[in-house]
Parts: C-alpha cells; sequence; structure tokens
C-alpha cells in the first residue's frame, strides 16, 4: 500500500479540508480494537450491575476509569502509529508528526428524541442535520455542564459556568498569544464501525470551511485581536438558544459563507448543511484543523464507533504547542508536504 499522499489526494484535501483514506487499517487490528472497546463496555456493565446489588462503588469507578484509559492502549494507538496512516499523514506534513500518546474513543448510541442539550444551547432534537453541532477543537466549554432550557441558572451556578476552564480542560483564554483558542495540526479518525449509510452518528465536515476561517483568522488579527471568541466578529456566547447560553464554536461571518441549504431559524441562527462521511470500518479520515466538524446522531441500528488522534507537527516551536496564531492565519504553515499544491 502507498504510503504517502498522491499529488490528486493532496489537492482533495486542500481544497476540501479532509481526505479519506480507504482501508488503510487492517481488519485484524480493527478487530483487535472493537474487541477491546466490547470487553470493556462488558466489564463496565457488569461492575454497574454488581455496584447496584451491592452498594460498593469502588468496582464500577475501576471500570469506569479503565474505560477512559482505552484511547491509551497499545491496541488503539497501533491504529495510528502501525498503520500507512502516520507515514501518509506525515507525507503531506512534509516531516514528522509528535508522538501521540492518547486518542479519543468517540463512541455515539442509538437514540430517539433525544432531548439533552447541546453547546449551541439546543435541545439535539430541535438541532438540524441529525444534531449537528459544527465546532472547532481547543474552545472552552462552560466550566460546569451545559445549562438546560428551562430554567434560569441560579447566581452560584452561573459563576461556576463561567470559569476560567472548561470541563474540556480548554482555558477561555490564552492573553500571552492573544488569542482565544487552541489548536493542533490535523484530526485524524479511524473507522471502527459501517458508516456507509445516512443516519448512522457520520462525521460531518464543512467542506471548504478551513478557507473560510483562515480568512476570517487573518481579519481579526487585521483588527488587532484577540483570535477565536470574544475577538473581532466572533462573540462567545448566543443568548437567543433556548438555554440562552449557546456557545459559539465558529463565527456567524463563516456560517453565512455556506448559506446556500442551510437552515435558518426565525432567531438568526443559520445551520450550514455538512459534507456527511461515508466511510467503513478500517477507512481513516484526515481533516485539517481548521475545518468546522461534528458527529451526528445515531437513528440506526448499531453504536457508531470512532477514534480520533488529535496530531501536531513536530516542526511546531515549543511555545506554541498549544496557541498557534500564526498556523491559524496560515492553513499551510505546518503542512510543508503541500507546497506543491497550496502555492497553485
Amino acid at each position: 500500500m502507498n504510503r504517502s499522499l498522491t499529488i490528486e489526494q493532496k489537492q482533495r484535501l486542500y481544497k476540501d479540508g479532509y481526505l479519506v483514506l480507504k482501508q488503510v487499517v487492517p481488519k485484524s487490528m480493527v478487530g483487535e480494537a472493537r474487541r477491546l472497546i466490547f470487553q470493556r463496555m462488558g466489564k463496565l456493565r457488569n461492575s454497574a450491575a454488581d455496584a447496584t446489588q451491592s452498594g460498593n462503588l469502588d468496582s464500577l469507578k475501576e471500570a469506569n476509569r479503565l474505560m477512559g484509559r482505552s484511547g491509551g492502549s497499545s491496541t488503539i494507538m497501533n491504529l495510528f502509529n502501525e498503520t500507512p496512516v502516520k507515514p501518509m499523514l506525515e507525507s503531506a506534513l512534509g516531516g514528522p508528526v509528535s508522538p501521540v500518546h492518547g486518542a479519543q474513543l468517540a463512541t455515539n448510541y442509538p437514540c430517539d428524541d433525544d432531548h439533552t442539550v447541546n453547546e449551541a444551547g439546543f435541545r439535539n432534537i430541535d438541532t438540524p442535520f441529525g444534531g449537528w453541532c459544527g465546532h472547532l477543537d481547543g474552545l472552552w466549554n462552560g466550566g460546569a455542564a451545559t445549562p438546560p432550557v428551562d430554567r434560569q441558572l441560579s447566581r452560584e451556578e452561573e459563576e461556576k459556568w463561567q470559569g476560567e476552564t472548561g470541563t474540556n480542560n480548554a482555558s477561555k483564554y490564552h492573553p500571552e498569544h492573544n488569542a482565544n483558542i487552541a489548536c493542533f495540526t490535523a484530526l485524524v479518525a479511524i473507522a471502527l464501525s459501517d458508516q456507509r449509510a445516512d443516519g448512522v452518528g457520520n462525521l460531518g465536515l464543512l467542506r471548504g470551511g478551513h478557507h473560510k476561517m483562515e480568512a476570517f483568522f487573518r481579519w481579526q488579527r487585521d483588527q488587532g485581536g484577540p483570535l477565536g471568541p470574544e475577538g473581532p466578529g466572533w462573540p462567545r456566547i448566543d443568548d437567543k438558544a433556548p438555554n440562552k447560553h449557546g456557545l459559539v464554536h465558529y463565527p456567524d461571518k463563516v456560517k453565512k459563507a455556506f448559506k446556500r441549504g442551510a437552515i435558518v431559524f426565525d432567531t438568526g441562527q443559520i445551520w450550514p448543511k455538512p459534507t456527511f462521511i461515508k466511510v467503513q470500518a478500517g477507512d481513516a479520515v484526515i481533516v485539517h484543523y481548521a475545518t468546522p466538524h461534528a458527529a451526528s446522531r445515531v437513528l440506526g441500528v448499531e453504536p457508531r464507533f470512532m477514534v480520533y488522534f488529535r496530531t501536531i507537527a513536530e516542526s511546531r516551536p515549543e511555545e506554541n504547542l498549544s496557541v498557534y496564531p500564526d498556523a491559524l492565519c496560515d492553513n499551510w504553515l505546518e503542512w510543508k508536504g503541500m507546497g506543491e499544491v497550496s502555492r497553485g
């Protein structure tokens, strides 16, 4: 199998902001990863049953910790480190990727009328396109659980929600960088389940959105910054959302650029229509950091299994490992292997 991207693949990555790599992970490795997940899900279920009977939560807590650590297991890490996925990414970066020490196991389960409130401040069932709530990573997501839609927060709850560090451990501000957003280089998704139909929890991507985000960050910088929410043209909070605390995870100026095919609410919120990715187990997707993305609801029978690796080019300066404004304003700064297409 080719371990470098072709010119045509690089052109698609440059244009779209993502690239699907078909069957780059061996079926045997996919099977091992699925078995690990099911094994630990079973342990979690059995521990919950034991805790219900005994009232002792120790085994349940341990099973939950074990499930949470699954993304750092060799079985999961090998999906990236020991397959063509890593060298193919590095061919686009034009150099090594920094060692990756953990992955996110993104498991979405079947659901019907899901009234869970998402970070945009809407119930999932009221959110268009299968609950697709596009975002960029590295953004503060509230210092406490997402506020409800059916009541106001108390003063104590409001203060906790407004905390400087989000529940995702992201900081609200990075004043030393004149930015309010952290970033990595590329998101790498590896499918462990069949997602070739619609409504199976497909990853949704705003095709070409990375170009619009780059232009927007450059504009913010020209205005004096900071880059990201609470910077020029990007309010952090949407108080028109049902819970009055909706998080604006990418700016309206970018959303308006994708108004064709979008759904617009009477209150003004714009919901661009994403491209839902159709992949099967063993496929991988390289996604440029600046491409707005999100999963969608599972309306079918099977859970959706995806593994996410957040990768950083080894060439990134030490002082910018978490926050790199120059890379936000130049999509291909860290992608030296893309020069032949990005300069064209």
